[in-house]
């Protein structure tokens, strides 16, 4: 690689550009908002460095060498491509990162599989996904976007409804075939998840079961990790429908008798109302509001398809 002494200066290298394409230095001068003699003086110079004549300058013409010739070659195409890399730098969006923090079935169930439709539509965003239980604290967790599922709606500006859920059992066809009622689920495991430590005593105290004693107990710290533990034949799972059904595990199961629905939850989005405007914010939320809509669309065709069979 030449030292940098030993390049030409882009003034010299420009001025030339303009004069070689013109044959005058009067409207290369105007093209780069300079006098006639500054353009003369530039290539003097360049003409000065390299050792050799570019132009035969006449009385009232302008002359390429053949030097000259040979050298325009080059430093045309040097400029077309400085040209061409900054007009792309200006027309290709500055590339972002959006992090989100999601629940691990949600993940699994609705945005991992439909995360190429988004990085398709805007490829200059990228998405990092965190799929921890714990709540993230938008005040000092680095973090864009939240994905919670939530009894109670939040109120205020920073959020809006994804999905409604219901509660769901879930377990393999061999354990369903032993469960008629809530009040057999006493002979088998309950497979609990630990950020939802009171989910399955709830569920119970409402279906009018407070004082049931399983079998076993088994925990697991995810849902999906339960849903893959119930596929395994290791008990019975309180899941969330229409989700749970959704994810490769839940797909493989059965449930083992109706629920009432009571007790159910909601998918929320959140986000700090200040970056409402930002677009990595703006446009994920729209997009995934729509996916959100296709998703419900779709479950409505699964379950009247289920109720024809």
């Amino acid at each position: 690689m030449p030292h940098r002494s030993e390049l030409p200066p882009l003034t010299s290298l420009h001025a030339f550009h303009h004069a070689a394409r013109t044959l005058s230095f009067k409207h290369a001068a105007e093209a780069l908002n300079l006098t006639p003699s500054a353009v003369s003086h530039r290539i003097k110079a360049l003409e000065h460095a390299l050792g050799t004549p570019l132009f035969r300058r006449q009385t009232r013409a302008l002359a390429l060498t053949e030097a000259g010739r040979a050298y325009k070659t080059t430093v045309d195409g040097i400029f077309a491509d400085l040209a061409a890399a900054t007009a792309a730098l200006k027309t290709k969006p500055e590339v972002t990162v959006l992090r989100l923090s999601v629940l691990p079935l949600f993940a699994s169930a609705i945005l991992i599989p439909r995360l190429p439709k988004f990085r398709k539509k805007y490829p200059h965003i990228d998405v990092s996904i965190s799929t921890e239980s714990s709540v993230a604290d938008f005040r000092t967790d680095d973090v864009d976007m939240g994905i919670r599922n939530m009894r109670v709606a939040p109120t205020g500006p920073g959020s809006v409804k994804l999905l409604d859920t219901k509660p769901v059992l879930l377990c393999s066809q061999e354990v369903a075939d032993d469960l008629k009622s809530i009040a057999d689920l006493h002979r088998h495991t309950l497979i609990h998840c630990t950020p939802r430590p009171n989910g399955w005593q709830d569920w119970l105290s409402l279906q009018g079961f407070a004082d049931l004693r399983p079998a076993n107990d088994l925990w697991v710290d995810t849902i999906p990790g339960g849903l893959e533990a119930a596929l395994l034949g290791q008990g019975v799972a309180l899941s969330l429908s229409p989700l749970a059904e959704r994810t490769l595990a839940g797909s493989q199961l059965v449930e083992p008798f109706p629920t009432d629905g009571r007790g159910g939850t909601a998918y929320h989005l959140a986000y700090r109302p200040e970056d409402a405007a930002l677009e990595k914010v703006r446009v994920f939320k729209d997009w995934i509001l729509a996916e959100m809509n296709d998703f419900e669309t779709s479950n409505e065709k699964r379950s009247l398809l289920s109720a024809a069979e």
